[in-house]
């Protein structure tokens, strides 16, 4: 097993996570950042928009704090979301410093290319972070997938993991940042990187931190569901030509009362839109119609990126579904990224209480640059002066460890990818967009059949071992999801319930907080604290 030593892992890469590693690097430690497949490109943050709510000339920070705390419906940490919009501002300009193009708009800074660019703000901003981090001191470490967390009296000591290739790894660190994103990738309709799949909830959870409101799932209105198509979204704005179309050619959207054009319904409606449109696919196909866009506009971003594609979009009408978008719960962290584990850290979207019951769009990003940068200066913080504690007790544990995941077995398993593709399509039926007691008490007996199926799952193959993780991974969180709304008696937020379509706060305002103990999930409910 190979051993590597640092003073801060950083286990994910994306804006948190490069953020945070460069952070961590200018206190002068040593700092290594881990990748499940390549540093920076594998993640949401590559796919990003690009549009950060901040504070602006005609947008104050009270007018960011108020949006933020309606959309969250109550549920919302006040202190967190207080923090984000306080430091908003200098952190975009320390993204400025770094060469990024962020131009100011009406309600925060957008990242933009060159005229006639057809890359992805997301592209842009994720390349010259790349290109920072290679000129750092921070150590990179590609195609690393982090299995496990090692903790030693309530204290970090390291992790657990396999290369790409099947080598065991064991990183011994004196501080931890996780910032692996949330989980958009365990549904079949998602518009995430594949390689979204809870990972890091999953984590936490076995190494006892607890997770909160893991039922709260945004999910985005307009996204394409072409068979052999990436499921990616309609970037904003919108062109004011834009029409959607159900099977009878009727617009399913009009009759909806939205007093809005749909760059700002998108923004400050985006769940009552996915609901809808959600409950309008369940009748027949929605369609989304460009063909009366005219063509200068097709020179432009973002429908020149549309237009570099073998698809016929200006010809004809194309289909479009609501998908499985971001995740408001997460890890609970205090004011400086600390989880209830010493010396273990978080940013980003795994993390818990910014975003409350529904993001407000735009708050993403802003997020992960924020609280990726505390989480850096916290993780260092704490490193320096630290000296190295691997017990050889706990060396032989991580030993024991590896081998229990290399075992093999004799007899059959399904195949693992027939599994992934079971479990998503479960994921979507009964946590989609809409939830009802009947199907999600469905859901939980059919995850039962499908646990059986993957605990029979032996490594014959490299690659069995990681699609076995992945499977246990997001059997995991959907369980969680599955019972935590069945709890939920009410609706709120992106959190719909058929059968309780009403708030209530008089006996849910609450957040749920899920924990593992003694290999039991346990659920309970907490009233708000701010």
């Amino acid at each position: 097993m190979e051993e590597i030593q640092t003073d801060v892992l950083v286990i994910g890469s994306g804006l948190a996570g490069i953020v945070g590693a460069l952070e961590a690097e200018s206190a002068g430690l040593k700092v290594l950042i881990t990748g499940k497949f390549s540093i920076g490109m594998g993640t949401n943050s590559s796919l990003a928009g690009g549009f950060f709510a901040a504070e602006t000339t005609n947008y104050s920070r009270e007018d960011h704090l108020n949006e933020t705390l309606k959309y969250g419906k109550g549920l919302s940490q006040q202190r967190l979301v207080r923090i984000l919009t306080d430091r908003a501002r200098e952190c975009i300009e320390k993204l400025m410093e770094f060469g990024v193009p962020l131009f100011e708009g009406r309600r925060g800074y957008e990242v933009k290319g060159e005229e006639g660019s057809y890359l992805l703000p997301g592209i842009i901003l994720m390349r010259i972070l790349i290109e920072r981090l290679k000129r750092s001191s921070v150590g990179l470490l590609p195609g690393a997938v982090i299995f496990e967390l090692l903790i030693d009296e309530d204290r970090i000591i390291g992790a657990l993991g396999f290369f790409r290739d099947g080598r065991p790894f064991f990183v011994h660190s004196k501080a931890i940042i996780l910032a692996m994103g949330g989980a958009g990738g365990i549904f079949i309709r998602n518009d995430n990187q594949k390689s979204i799949l809870g990972d890091g909830y999953a984590i936490a959870l076995r190494a006892g931190v607890p997770i909160f409101d893991l039922e709260f799932i945004q999910f985005y209105p307009f996204v394409l569901a072409e068979p052999k198509l990436s499921s990616i979204i309609l970037i904003p704005p919108f062109p004011k030509e834009m029409k959607f179309l159900n099977e009878k050619g009727e617009d399913p959207i009009e009759a909806l009362g939205i007093k809005c054009d749909y760059h700002q319904a998108i923004i400050f409606h985006r769940d009552y839109l996915s609901i809808k449109l959600y409950e309008a696919s369940q009748k027949g196909d929605i369609y989304c119609d460009l063909r009366g866009v005219p063509d200068w506009r097709w020179e432009r971003f973002p429908l020149n990126f549309l237009k570099k594609s073998k698809f016929p979009f200006r010809q004809r009408p194309f289909l479009i579904s609501p998908a499985a978008h971001f995740f408001m719960g997460g890890l609970k962290i205090d004011d400086f990224c600390r989880t209830d584990i010493t010396g273990l850290f978080a940013s980003g979207e795994i993390v818990w209480g910014i975003h409350g019951a529904n993001r407000l769009g735009g708050n993403a990003l802003t997020e992960c640059l924020v609280f990726g940068r505390i989480a850096g200066q916290s993780a260092a913080e704490y490193a320096q002066g630290r000296e190295f504690s691997l017990t050889e007790s706990m060396k032989k544990r991580g030993e024991k460890r590896i081998k229990e995941y290399l075992k093999k077995r004799k007899g059959i398993f399904d195949n693992p990818r027939d599994l992934l593709k079971e479990i998503k399509n479960l994921a979507w039926k009964y946590a989609g967009p809409i939830r009802e007691e009947n199907l999600l008490k469905e859901g939980l007996n059919q995850l039962d059949s499908i646990q059986k199926k993957i605990e029979r799952i032996y490594p014959e193959r490299v690659k069995d071992l990681f699609l076995k993780r992945d499977l246990e991974n997001i059997l995991l969180i959907l369980q969680a999801i599955l019972k935590g709304s069945l709890l939920r008696k009410e609706s709120r937020g992106a959190f719909f319930r058929k059968d309780f379509p009403n708030q209530d706060d008089e006996n849910w305002l609450k957040n749920t907080s899920y924990r593992i103990f003694k290999g039991e999930m346990l659920i309970s409910h907490q009233p708000i604290s701010n």
